[in-house]
């Protein structure tokens, strides 16, 4: 395989690694999370202008039609700035499924302003009974409404539109546009592990619309999810080795650097060697044609969760206490490590997911 990336690639990971030099420490990250939406919205706004908001989209939308490899260019080097803007909420779950769907007026009506920096959707999927999606959904719609409760929809707090999925009167599953403002919607919100905003939702007769076609596109999106999650979590964990690697050569016990003791060494050799087979895992799952994809990115979401976790777990006990603390781009690291290897599924989950369809294959 060749891992290199092309001039085009290059400028849009150069233009990513800027835009996080540029925002980005630990003290200033921390304030982008105390915001109410967790994220600081004239960030967003730049993302917007420099167009990285327009990337997944087609060009028919005024988008820059990327696919995969541009996807993960992107959250990798966000995940490397542990950066909070709420890229896979809005635009690669949410906006992602309007994109795909058959409905072509929401299209119309919602795309351009997601990739101004205006619109913000949400997708409501998870639900209570169900340890990482929904096995069969309790969500009902009838006569004209919505009744149930959605759990952890990330990006619930700020949104201007939910995508509910939800079981309509025959039986079938569906997605259905629900204006969050609207009559009938409880939203109760908190704060996820790393800061970030989710909510559980309520649903009392709430008035919903069909997006046509959006079930069918579903799955497809939640792959594309999985991706740019093992992406980040590549950039969280090239930051944390790399943060970690830095600390050793300069944190003196017994009169030397604790780099140069063997034991500190082959730990730091067994995260390196998990660091680059979690990227050749990356790169391999998305240079998959359609077809063989979900099984490779299942595969590789399963690796890397499990290798982040390793590596962020070491780069806290090489730091000592002050690896645990908020005022280090490795704790607050390490938080969001925490969330997504259990976004949409943990190690353990994936890898059996993986292993049915490698059978079923």
């Amino acid at each position: 395989m060749n891992f290199d990336l092309n001039d085009e690639q290059l400028m849009l990971r150069d233009l990513v690694d800027r835009f996080v030099a540029d925002h980005y420490d630990a003290a200033r990250r921390l304030a982008y999370v105390a915001q109410p939406y967790g994220f600081a919205p004239a960030n967003w706004r730049t993302l917007a202008d420099t167009g990285l908001l327009a990337l997944p989209f087609g060009e028919d939308m005024g988008g820059l039609g990327g696919g995969a490899v541009e996807l993960i260019t992107v959250a990798e080097s966000m995940g490397r700035g542990v950066a909070t803007e709420p890229l896979l909420p809005v635009t690669l779950l949410a906006a992602a499924l309007i994109d795909r769907s058959d409905d072509a007026a929401a299209r119309e009506a919602i795309l351009p302003g997601v990739i101004a920096g205006t619109r913000f959707p949400a997708l409501a999927h998870l639900e209570r009974g169900g340890r990482y999606l929904p096995t069969s959904l309790a969500m009902r719609f009838q006569d004209g409404g919505i009744h149930g409760q959605k759990i952890a929809v990330l990006g619930g707090g700020f949104a201007d539109l939910l995508l509910v999925t939800a079981r309509d009167e025959e039986g079938r599953d569906q997605v259905f546009m629900v204006d969050p403002a609207g009559p009938g919607v409880a939203r109760a919100d908190y704060r996820l592990v790393d800061g970030s905003v989710a909510s559980d939702i309520a649903f009392a007769a709430a008035p919903a619309k069909l997006l046509a076609g959006g079930t069918a596109a579903l799955d497809a999106v939640l792959d594309q999810a999985r991706l740019a999650i093992a992406a980040e979590l590549l950039g969280l964990m090239t930051h944390m080795f790399d943060a970690t690697l830095d600390y050793v050569k300069t944190r003196q016990q017994f009169g030397q650097p604790i780099g140069r003791f063997q034991a500190i060494q082959h730990r730091l050799a067994d995260c390196y060697a998990l660091l680059e087979l979690s990227r050749s895992q990356l790169y391999r799952a998305a240079a998959q044609p359609p077809a063989q994809a979900r099984a490779a990115i299942l595969g590789a979401k399963a690796y890397i969760s499990a290798s982040a976790t390793h590596i962020a777990e070491e780069a806290v006990q090489l730091h000592g206490g002050i690896g645990t603390t908020e005022e280090l781009m490795v704790g607050q690291a390490f938080k969001r490590v925490l969330l997504l290897t259990r976004l949409l599924g943990d190690a353990d989950h994936d890898l059996h997911a993986y292993a049915s369809l490698c059978r079923a294959a």
